[in-house]
């Protein structure tokens, strides 16, 4: 790597952690800062500054479902992706609580239904978790296998956050649907709204779709959650008698800065795709020219915005505080789950025993270069072979 390019980058901040969050557009935080200074009233008020707020966020309400392509009113916002996904799993469960059923998710599921669905066994629920293919895919059979007449929720990821395994949705919902035409189906969409096409009118078979802002550029704390008219499903959150499914005062501003950066990011969606897939095969095939051992973990059909990769006989954890001291931020796995020694998701795929504990996740986004990426590689040269200095054996 020439030296001109380590000086230029050793000052500077590389992040490769993209799928925990991301950096906000500009153009969206000039809009929040906007509507906060302007449209800070109640949207349930009766007043005229009230409903100047609840036409805002109506507008910007109705553009974000139009990207979607959903009704407006199927749409509910929450706090976030685990809100979302909690909504989805423990709404459709407690609607369901009179009749012994089950509920199938998948073993690559981010924590927030993991441990939802878990956490519905103390009340009779029967949980049952899809096996992974030794590459990291859902393994399909033993789904098809899982799924029967008393499955009330079949819930599974898009794209996994950890490893980037992409799921096909309509295959699936197809397969879920044809088995038990009454069962709902829930994708946890989060790690690829605007970065995969999604077009809700075109997946009928989908009738719950999880998002969440802060990873697609906009402001934290705002996510929602697509249900499918008169599903029948319990609200998490209670309120007032109008409050409908979600109670709780609308988050003007997250709305807004939600919606700016879905029509920021899909207007895109396509160029980004083609760049950020260079972008990963560039990281793969300069990791893999180090010769250092290596195991890639990303299976071929795969999000090109997540790459998880071991690294022999080393702990993640420190490799990863390894390469924050030289300014580079990357992930050991999900940020919701990052402290396990070994994931769940990786536990599955039945990885060697040598590559177990030295998994690291690089996520990506349109700010990410070459250039960082041989940054990183010259700093994995230096430190691994150190870092492998220090292995019991």
């Amino acid at each position: 790597m020439k030296w001109r390019i380590k000086l230029k980058l050793e000052s500077k901040k590389i992040y490769f952690d993209n799928a925990a969050s991301t950096y906000m557009y500009d153009e969206v935080i000039e809009y929040v800062n906007h509507i906060n200074k302007n449209y800070y009233a109640n949207t349930s008020s009766t007043h005229f500054a009230g409903f100047a707020s609840h036409e805002t966020v109506k507008t910007d309400n109705e553009k974000l479902c139009g990207i979607l392509h959903i009704r407006p009113s199927t749409l509910v916002y929450t706090s976030g992706g685990a809100e979302s996904n909690n909504f989805a799993i423990k709404g459709i469960a407690f609607a369901n609580l009179s009749r012994p059923c089950n509920i199938v998710i998948s073993a690559y599921e981010h924590p927030s239904v993991f441990n939802s669905a878990k956490y519905l066994e103390k009340f009779g629920f029967e949980i049952r978790v899809c096996p992974l293919n030794t590459d990291g895919t859902l393994d399909l059979n033993k789904l098809s296998d899982m799924v029967d007449d008393k499955t009330i929720l079949v819930s599974t990821a898009h794209v996994c956050s950890e490893i980037g395994a992409l799921s096909d949705i309509p295959k699936i919902s197809s397969l879920v649907k044809t088995i038990n035409p009454r069962c709902c189906y829930h994708v946890d969409a989060v790690q690829s709204f605007g970065k995969i096409k999604i077009n809700l009118s075109e997946w009928s078979n989908v009738d719950m779709m999880s998002f969440s802002s802060h990873k697609i550029h906009g402001p934290k704390g705002i996510g929602a959650l697509y249900i499918k008219h008169q599903l029948n499903i319990d609200p998490l959150i209670s309120g007032s008698l109008n409050a409908g499914l979600r109670a709780g005062t609308i988050n003007t501003s997250g709305v807004c800065g939600f919606s700016k950066a879905a029509e920021i990011i899909c207007k895109d969606m396509a160029i980004n795709y083609d760049r950020i897939s260079s972008l990963k095969q560039y990281m793969i095939d300069s990791i893999s020219s180090t010769g250092l051992e290596t195991r890639l973990n990303t299976p071929i059909q795969s999000s090109p915005y997540i790459l998880n990769i071991s690294f022999k006989n080393i702990k993640s954890e420190v490799l990863l505080n390894a390469l924050s001291e030289r300014g580079i931020c990357v992930s050991s796995g999900s940020a919701c789950a990052s402290k396990a020694k070994i994931s769940y998701v990786l536990k599955t795929m039945n990885l060697p025993k040598e590559y177990n504990e030295g998994a690291i996740r690089f996520s990506f986004s349109d700010h990410n270069t070459t250039d960082e990426i041989d940054y990183l590689i010259y700093n994995l040269k230096e430190l691994i072979p150190a870092l492998n200095a220090f292995v019991r054996r």
